[in-house]
């Protein structure tokens, strides 16, 4: 036999108190009743039962107690073999990745707006096979059907417009990628959800749709962007914007335009409904209603052992016992008739039927049942709904700050009754900002989109995401969240936001934009010192790219010698080396705290700071994603025919 919760077994060691107090409550009734009272007159003036009934009911009440307690441990023993069933929808995500995608036409883009609505469709879909697919030329499938979230949320949180090799947009591509997914013909109830644009470049879909059709499957399809739509960017193989993509026949540029016609179409010749995707409204709740109203379906039939709960039989032992303890003794018929028969006084001291204090722990015997039985009650409640996490507490207040100072969650317009239950929002932002912290920002700007998802009105959750944005190297994006937070005067965020929006820009080298950002900053809060010293900056960075500019000395294209680099390296370590030697020795009468002497013993270790090391290993990094893009964009340049986006 074993224990589910053996803690509870502690409570046995109150037995011993209960019973010295009842004992301690005799003597002290004995006392006073000795007062009054010739112990021999016992029997014929004070009219309660005897005393060995009392010593019967407090075996009872520890009987009792002791079961309820033994019930509240959990006692298990033997094997329980049970058949479980999980049932659920296939459901297969094809995402458009095309050039088209990062328009900006919807704040951010639409590509992050898709993005973050798939995720939060698969959060209210917990317990259904989900499939992923991306197309544009070509459509690759990323995950097979899966009951892993996480797994595919990883998936999903590593796309990117122009992932695939082969540029272009063809719906009837991903649509047929996305109907291989479905390896068993036999199961009912298969889902598609198509998230694009609905520009289709290759013009196939009647024959995808055909196909989804026949075989039984449902395509619902969400429309992002809009029908005035904006031209599409062009970025170089570092990420950064050079301008907007060009139609190779004409020479015109290119103005991707939202097609709900085609999504419309595809939609109705499945059985399947159109959606809208906005900025006001990310969330996709209309289509997972859709699909939570479908005939569920058993997805995975395995069988489970566990061992057999027990708590029963000392519970039911451990009540009897207390039940049999407040009814002994059993009353006297002839009471009434003796007790006319005795003088007045004959009650002085005395109460009917039982010792003076005996009422008194009685109650409090009674009160400690009560208690018990509540609190066994509580524990098997709260085992059957145990919450995912205890709610963390509220982060720090957010005030004017540089790019690095994400804000608390707070606001509850748009979020879910379950979400705020959970405290879900705050808690992922509190993760967030202990990640952010501890310098590992790609895990902070994941838990701040999931907190972004859960309240999709709160700015301040946005404001995370734009510094998460920025941390993680990604000006454009970020510039653009920063902008829209910014435009409202009235906002309390609106300070901070055109500020982090000067220092997206500087990163950019759009220093014009750049000193802008920081003038509006500073038409809000004209005293401060950060805001001015960045514009400042800013303006001597501009005035030597026009310097640049006119000698016509384009420095860009040029590469430094490594060996000039590891120069320039070693020669500002040295100088940091200098600057912290100066620094301990105008603090040598101080003692050095922690961090100090771990600095030391790592600047020893390795020849150079800590921070100098991680900056390396950052580049490290960034120079092997950018190795990769552009390796993919030589891939996409190859197959490059016509039209890309």
């Amino acid at each position: 036999m074993i224990f589910g919760s053996p803690l509870w077994l502690l409570g046995l060691l109150a037995l011993p108190l209960i019973a010295a107090l009842e004992v301690w409550l005799t003597l002290r009734d004995r006392e006073r009743v000795a007062r009054l009272v010739a112990r021999p007159l016992w029997a014929r003036v004070v009219r309660r039962p005897a005393e060995r009934w009392r010593f019967v009911r407090l075996g009872l009440m520890l009987f009792g107690v002791a079961g309820i307690v033994v019930a509240l441990a959990r006692p298990q023993w033997g094997i329980v073999r049970e058949k479980v069933e999980r049932e659920g929808v296939d459901v297969v995500l094809v995402l458009d990745t095309s050039g088209s995608m990062a328009t900006e036409d919807v704040p951010p883009n639409r590509f992050f707006l898709a993005r973050q609505a798939l995720a939060s469709l698969i959060a209210r879909l917990e317990g259904d096979r989900f499939g992923l697919v991306s197309f544009e030329g070509e459509a690759y499938p990323l995950t097979p059907l899966t009951l892993d979230a996480d797994a595919l949320g990883l998936f999903l949180d590593t796309m990117e417009p122009g992932m695939v090799p082969s540029p272009g947009t063809s719906l009837g591509s991903g649509l047929a990628k996305g109907l291989d997914l479905f390896v068993d013909p036999g199961h009912r109830n298969k889902v598609m959800v198509l998230v694009s644009d609905g520009e289709d470049l290759e013009g196939d879909v009647d024959e995808a749709v055909r196909r989804a059709k026949q075989a039984g499957v449902v395509v619902h399809t969400v429309g992002v962007g809009t029908e005035a739509g904006q031209p599409v960017p062009e970025f170089d193989q570092d990420g950064r914007r050079t301008g907007f993509k060009h139609d190779p026949s004409t020479g015109e540029v290119v103005v991707s335009r939202l097609n709900m016609a085609t999504l419309e179409q595809i939609a109705r010749g499945t059985g399947g409904r159109a959606f809208r995707l906005t900025p006001t409204d990310p969330s996709l709740a209309a289509l997972a209603s859709a699909i939570e109203g479908m005939e569920q379906q058993s997805l995975a039939r395995e069988y489970s052992y566990r061992r057999k709960e027990r708590f029963q039989i000392p519970l039911a032992a451990g009540l009897l016992a207390l039940g049999l303890a407040l009814m002994l003794p059993l009353p006297s018929f002839r009471r009434e008739a003796a007790a006319a028969a005795e003088p007045a006084g004959a009650r002085i001291g005395a109460r009917r039927g039982a010792p003076a204090g005996a009422g008194a722990a009685g109650g409090a015997a009674a009160a400690l049942v009560l208690a018990l039985v509540l609190l066994l009650g509580a524990a098997l409640g709260a085992r059957a709904q145990t919450p995912s996490a205890a709610p963390p507490p509220a982060g720090a207040p957010m005030g004017p700050a540089p790019a690095g100072a994400p804000a608390a969650a707070s606001g509850r317009r748009g979020s879910g009754l379950v979400d705020e239950l959970l405290l879900r929002p705050t808690r992922l932002t509190g993760q967030g900002r202990k990640q952010y912290a501890g310098g590992n920002h790609p895990q902070a700007l994941s838990e701040f989109e999931r907190a972004a998802h859960a309240r999709p009105d709160d700015a301040k959750g946005r404001f995370n995401v734009a510094d998460g944005l920025y941390k993680n190297g990604k000006y454009d994006e970020a510039a653009t969240l920063f902008r829209s937070l910014g435009e409202d005067a009235r906002s309390p965020l609106a300070g901070p936001s055109r500020y982090n929006l000067g220092n997206a820009l500087y990163q950019k080298q759009d220093y014009r934009g750049a000193i802008q950002g920081y003038r509006d900053a500073l038409d809000l809060d004209p005293d401060d010192l950060d805001a001015r010293r960045n514009l400042e900056l800013a303006l001597r960075a501009l005035k030597e790219q026009q310097e640049q500019q006119k000698k016509q000395q384009p420095r860009q294209n040029q590469k430094q010698d490594p060996k000039d680099q590891q120069k320039n390296g070693q020669g500002k370590d040295q100088q940091q080396q200098q600057q912290q030697q100066q620094q301990q020795g105008q603090q040598q009468e101080k003692p050095k705290s922690a961090e100090q002497r771990e600095e030391e013993r790592f600047r020893e270790q390795t020849g150079m700071p800590k921070e100098r090391a991680m900056q390396l290993l950052d580049a490290l990094q960034q120079n092997e994603k950018a190795e990769q893009k552009k390796a993919l964009l030589a891939k996409r340049a190859q197959r490059r025919g016509g039209k890309d986006w």
